[in-house]
């Protein structure tokens, strides 16, 4: 509780002014504050070096400025100066007692040297003021109005640390030197907070009236996944990360503010110092079609190749207008990443080691029913070689049965089959790095090695990656660049999502089967698969393991900038950058097995494949940037453009029936079918933007960009993006505000971008192909396509509103929210033509959608004290979707993007939230009543397609606090998923092989009675068999037995780290030293969906969203980071 009163006398020296006041238990920021706002008197500090959030008792009744604070701070072991109207406040010097048991020891005197100096700006300006402390201790001065400091230090290897308030801190070894003049930069904060925008334009935040989100590194470097984007998921508002169940050699889903499309993909776009990257997706039911048959594994994407630890900052933009300068690439949002290259270091050369250890649990979500065991019609096994081992109709466990070749064995329940199939993942990360800077530049040199073993035997993933950044300032010109180089070989990375070939057969497996057998038994004396399932598509999962895929991308991207500033407002840039890899493939289909056709007499059959693909994206770009204030008004203005050519060069052979067995090759291929595919494309942009603020609370942003594309008919290859956005900082253009208001800002911003991805090249051309047969001797051409060239078409375009709002209080919570509303149009639609036109289809600009919602994040230090801090934040949001329209060539109200593996599927539907899971169910009468046929007992399905709802979330987000106990530090984050359903392929199956525990009513009696009325409306009392009356959901392809909430609550990560550095002093080769414990996917608080984890499906496609294919378990990792610093 506090109140004030001060009354200024007329003496015109602010020193004179007369303070009345009376505090009572409060902060001395708080107290700090009110002088500020009372006087005309500005204090600088260092929160890092000084507590000024003790409460105190304090009154002055007519004091000077000068004595109020000598009475303040008398015993706060802080010193003032006061110079002109800037109050400079430190920590107190003291005097270093003499041990005098060292005095004893000692014969010769104690080490002396007095070091002074001067501390100044970049052009020289003194800093009257700034703080000088030796490292590790309380002792310390400041310098005096012209920046002149002494100091007395007693160890020949002091480090002195430079501050002051609103810049850079330095740090330096004494090393004998009497005289040390030290030059400060400026920071981020001095300047307003700086943020990394499109096309690495850095600019204050609160000028922006878009939303963006900074990512702190350790945000994705503590608590580490191979993909470092799985480590963001639920850290950011309006951004929806989600980790496939496809191991660690996987991709990453990011979905920003929705799903903008009725594509595949809606993935942002990622740009790496300014120049854009490949992220590609080689994922289960992704864009990319690969040649042969159940190649159903995931490749990774483009940010697999990145190493956490070479990135120096992330932004991420969020909108369309944060966004918009990028145009027709822009309509999912963008991540830029900046590597580090040195340029924040202040001289010498540091060495920094992080290693990286995880070992990986796989979790069982099973919850199967083990009191009836393998069979089929109440049967247990008694004969050899039966095929019943997906089939758990058996009967109750107890005694022996026969399996395989005659063997008897128990008849007992074989539970843990996950754990004993798959092992524990783990995963070894190294980096050095090098850096070394001043202040005309900087250079950093990184190796990094990552050794991973995925939970499925022989799946491996091992990357190598090698990192070089550089910056150099030359007077007025600065030259800076990056070399990344990786190199990934992903060995057998898992099948997932189907039965063929694939380890995610574990899951039907009937309930009595020993793995042990089934391991023995996978092959014959010839090597091929021994029968076991009448379901030959179900592969023994130990003789999936003879599938093998070599899976090797090489991999080089970065750029080069020239910057020269022609004056002091005025620069020009130019930069060069690309992205190049080889991805190289081999993958086979084992010969013998069940679900292949015989070959022809005399030869063996499977596949082999071998894929060779190369990528080339060239992005050259110039700027130039006008940069002037006149007086309260400033203006900004960039102008540019950018030349992108993007090719892909696809090499395919895949050769079938082999020669000799066992023998993959292409030479040993009776047939071979060879495959080439290139795809280019080119986009020409000029662009522009202009800023215009007053008094550096106003601001009014607009941009243009026009792109030209290749791929376009030329009447439509000109397409412009236009972005206009305002922000007002409240809290400085008002100020009566209450003083607890620190900061407060509102935004608002208009735009349209596109999608370059939307028309592939060559659209526009008819393509004909050479038939076999032949007319008088000379050979038939014939066209070679099914959809009609459209030379109309043209990109889709998305138009977004955002409003927003961002807040400071009482100099502690942190409180941001926007609005989106968010138009997608022009979207292309496939609709049906007439077959006497020789074609099936056209491609047309008809679809468009809708995604609008809110994003909320707050932050708060719940406690803050000298050796104790409690922060928590939590983020969440908000989006709802709609389909707007199909256009009038679609025959009905929606189409279908997407089919499961078993039944259901996924529409756009007009009228309705995007995505809907649609599928058959039961047939009800009028009152709700499932409908049963009479003469079998068996549930009759509905005549339509049921609607389930979206498979959409609408509400996600996360909660984390961080707690700091001196070098002792705690974190954990809760994230969450809601409002999104899912028809779950794993339940499908466990439903109708008689695993699901609701498959255990009936079976005491022999028989069930379906709860439900005849189609006359009398009820039901018809027995149907067992076995039928379940697995009757596939056959009728009874989707709605398996849908579920596919919300989920999860602890997803805890952190536990102790900074060691404080005890390395006597090391002097050690400048830090920092230590975590670490766990990911720690526990599922509440989830809905039975037998999986919420995460584990395996496919990525946003038209397969919801259609639950088995994956990967997904483990539950704990690990060990250490991080050190020489």
């Amino acid at each position: 509780m506090a109140y004030s009163h001060l009354q200024a006398a007329e003496a015109t020296d602010s020193l004179n002014t007369k303070l009345y006041l009376n505090f009572r238990s409060t902060s001395l920021i708080d107290i700090i504050h009110e002088i500020e706002a009372k006087t005309k008197f500005k204090f600088f500090y260092s929160k890092e070096e000084l507590n000024l959030t003790s409460k105190v008792d304090f009154s002055a009744d007519g004091l000077t400025v000068q004595q109020a604070l000598e009475k303040l701070l008398s015993d706060k072991h802080i010193d003032f100066k006061i110079i002109k109207e800037q109050i400079l406040l430190s920590p107190k010097q003291y005097s270093v007692p003499s041990s005098k048991k060292e005095d004893k020891k000692s014969k010769s005197p104690k080490y002396q040297l007095s070091v002074s100096g001067k501390v100044s700006d970049v052009d020289g300006t003194p800093l009257p003021g700034a703080s000088i402390m030796i490292k590790n201790t309380t002792i310390g001065v400041t310098t005096d109005f012209d920046g002149n400091y002494s100091i007395n230090i007693d160890r020949e290897d002091a480090v002195l640390v430079f501050s002051y308030i609103g810049f850079v801190t330095k740090e330096l070894t004494v090393n004998g030197q009497s005289t040390i003049d030290v030059v400060l930069e400026e920071s981020a904060q001095a300047l307003g907070e700086v943020v990394v925008t499109a096309l690495g334009i850095e600019r204050e935040k609160k000028s922006l009236g878009y939303a963006t989100s900074e990512v702190d590194s350790e945000d994705f470097t503590v608590n580490r996944t191979p993909n470092f984007m799985n480590s963001l998921g639920g850290k950011v508002a309006g951004v929806n990360i989600s980790s496939l169940g496809t191991g660690p050699q996987g991709s990453s889903k990011i979905r920003i503010r929705g799903v903008s499309s009725f594509g595949n993909s809606n993935s942002p776009l990622i740009v790496v110092n300014g120049i854009p990257i490949s992220n590609i997706s080689y994922g289960v039911d992704s864009e990319n079609d690969e040649v042969g048959s159940n190649r159903n594994s995931d490749g990774g994407d483009g940010l697999s190749s990145i190493n956490p630890d070479d990135i120096e900052s992330m932004t991420i933009l969020k909108g369309a207008a944060a966004s918009a300068l990028y145009g027709s690439r822009a309509k999912d949002g963008v991540i830029m990443i900046t590597t580090k290259n040195g340029e924040n270091m202040d001289g010498g050369v540091e060495v920094t080691w992080n290693s990286i250890y995880t070992n990986g649990t796989p979790l069982d979500f099973t919850d199967y029913q083990y009191e009836y065991g393998q069979g089929e019609g109440g049967e247990r096994p008694n004969s050899s070689f039966p095929t019943s081992g997906v089939w758990s109709f058996g009967e109750k466990v107890g005694g022996t049965q026969i399996l395989f070749d005659g063997l008897v064995v128990p008849y007992e329940p074989q539970k843990n089959k996950i754990r004993d199939y798959y092992r524990n993942s783990s995963s070894l990360t190294n980096t050095i790095s090098v850096a070394s800077g001043g202040k005309n530049g900087g250079v950093n040199f990184s190796a990094s090695n990552m050794d991973a073993l995925a939970i499925l035997p022989g799946s491996e993933y091992t990357r190598r990656t090698v990192n070089i950044g550089f910056t150099q300032k030359l007077k007025k010109l600065t030259i800076s660049g990056n070399v990344n180089y990786s190199n990934e070989i992903r060995t057998n990375p898992p099948n997932v999502a189907e039965q063929d070939y694939s380890p995610v057969t574990i899951y039907t497996i009937a309930t009595t089967m020993p793995l042990d057998l089934l391991k023995e038994y996978s092959s014959d004396e010839n090597g091929d698969e021994i029968s076991w399932s009448r379901f030959t598509n179900r592969t023994n999962p130990y003789f999936a393991l003879k599938r093998f895929e070599n899976n090797k991308r090489d991999r080089v991207y970065g750029n080069i900038t020239v910057k020269f500033d022609l004056t002091d407002w005025l620069f020009v840039q130019g930069r060069i950058g690309q992205d190049y890899y080889m991805r190289d493939v081999e993958y086979n289909l084992p010969t013998g097995s069940q679900r292949q056709a015989d070959p022809p007499p005399g030869f063996f059959n499977g596949e082999y494949v071998q894929d060779q693909r190369r990528f080339r994206e060239l992005n050259a770009d110039f700027l130039v940037n006008v940069n002037k204030n006149f007086g309260e008004i400033g203006t900004v203005i960039n102008l540019g453009g950018n030349h992108m050519y993007n090719r892909s060069d696809i090499n395919t052979i895949l050769g079938q029936n082999f020669y000799t067995r066992d023998l993959y090759t292409i030479g040993n291929a009776s047939t071979v079918s060879p495959n080439y595919r290139l795809l280019e494309r080119k986009v020409n942009s000029l662009y522009g933007s202009a800023e215009l603020s007053y008094g550096g609370f106003v601001y009014l942003n607009g941009t243009l960009r026009n792109d030209w594309f290749s791929t376009l008919s030329p009447e439509n290859r000109s397409i412009l993006y236009p972005s206009i956005t305002g922000s007002l900082v409240l809290s400085q253009a008002f100020k009566n505000l209450p003083e607890w208001v620190t900061f407060a800002k509102v935004r608002a911003a208009y735009a349209q971008v596109g999608s370059d991805t939307d028309v592939a090249p060559y659209s526009n051309n008819l393509f004909y192909q050479v038939n076999p047969l032949q007319l008088a001797n000379k050979p038939l051409g014939s066209i070679n396509a099914t959809t009609v060239p459209n030379s109309s078409l043209k990109p889709m375009s998305v138009t977004e509103k955002e409003i927003g709002v961002e807040l400071k209080l009482f100099n502690n919570l942190v409180l941001e929210a926007s609005y989106y509303h968010k138009l997608s149009s022009d979207q292309i639609l496939s609709a049906q033509t007439s077959i006497a036109s020789g074609y099936s289809t056209r491609l047309i600009n008809v679809g468009e959608s809708k995604n609008q919602g809110v994003e909320m994040l707050a932050s708060m230090d719940i406690v803050r004290s000298e050796d104790f801090v409690w922060n928590s934040s939590v983020n969440a949001s908000h989006n709802t979707s709609k389909v707007l329209s199909l256009g009038d060539s679609v025959d009905d109200d929606y189409i279908t993007v997407g089919t499961a593996q078993f039944h259901g599927e996924l529409r756009q539907v007009v009228g309705k939230p995007m995505s809907q899971l649609y599928g058959y169910g039961w047939l009800r009468d009028e009152e709700g009543n499932i409908v049963i046929d009479p003469d079998t007992g068996l549930r009759l399905r509905s005549e339509d397609q049921l609607e389930f709802g979206s498979a959409i979330p609408t509400w996600f987000g996360g909660f984390t606090n961080y707690f700091k106990y001196k070098n002792l530090s705690l974190s954990f984050l809760i994230d969450f998923k809601l409002g999104h359903k899912m028809i779950s392929g794993t339940h499908i199956n466990a439903y109708r092989h008689g695993l699901d525990k609701a498959t255990l009513v009936g079976r005491e009696q022999g028989f069930v009675i379906g709860e439900g009325v005849n189609p006359d409306g009398s009820v039901n009392t018809t027995p149907a068999e067992i076995q039928p009356y379940y697995e009757v959901i596939r056959s009728y392809r009874a989707s709605e037995q398996s849908v579920f909430n596919a919300g989920s609550w999860q602890l997803r990560q805890v952190a536990l780290g102790y900074d060691l550095t404080s005890y390395m002093e006597r090391i002097k080769f050690i400048k830090g030293l920092k230590l975590f414990l670490t766990a990911n996917n720690v526990a599922v608080l509440k989830k809905w969906v039975p037998h999986i984890h919420p995460d584990q499906n395996g496919s990525i496609g946003d038209n397969f969203a919801g259609l639950e294919a088995t994956g990967l378990p997904v483990t539950r990792e704990i690990g060990f980071n250490i991080n050190m610093k020489f």
